[in-house]
């Protein structure tokens, strides 16, 4: 009787978790309008450029200092990209500043020395370029706006070599 009961507990559980789960999985499939994914990939480019200056200046480490400075380097001709097309229309802005999440973790970075730097960076690091390279495909495959979905069409291949180095990074170096 036990087992029955534990059963169907953990079926109604899991029967609640789809039901909950069923909008948010529909709303993240929804196509991505043009103004979020400018800031999205601004973000993402603010704090790749921001999070690699700190980077070179705290890590030992050669390979995170090699690969910050790919990174810089990199985002910073993306991010010419991104502001040639948004500076020709009015429908889009970049944002001033990173958003709230990058700011966080820009701050804890900042707030980090040695291996524990290393290792919040490389973190840090593998989870951005995963999610940068993931909306670069995305909108790459189903942006509504032709110019942008040009522009992440031909800087998804910048955003998956990233992110497969982010993801070779040792995790402690």
């Amino acid at each position: 009787m036990t087992r029955t009961i534990h059963r169907s507990g953990r079926a109604l559980i899991a029967s609640l978790a789809c039901l909950v789960m069923m909008p948010l999985a529909a709303l993240a499939q929804a196509p991505i309008p043009a103004r979020d994914f400018v800031r999205e990939t601004a973000n993402v480019q603010m704090f790749g450029i921001e999070s690699a200056t700190l980077a070179l200046h705290k890590s030992g480490s050669p390979a995170i200092k090699e690969f910050a400075h790919q990174l810089a380097s990199e985002q910073g001709a993306v991010t010419s990209g991104l502001r040639r097309i948004v500076a020709r229309r009015s429908d889009v802005a970049l944002p001033d500043r990173p958003d709230a999440r990058h700011l966080d973790l820009l701050r804890d970075l900042s707030g980090k020395q040695g291996a524990a730097f290393d290792e919040a960076y490389v973190a840090a690091q593998r989870s951005a370029h995963h999610e940068a390279a993931l909306l670069m495909e995305r909108y790459a495959g189903e942006g509504e706006d032709a110019e942008l979905r040009d522009f992440a069409t031909q800087s998804l291949p910048v955003f998956r070599e990233l992110d497969r180095k982010a993801q070779a990074l040792p995790a402690t170096p």
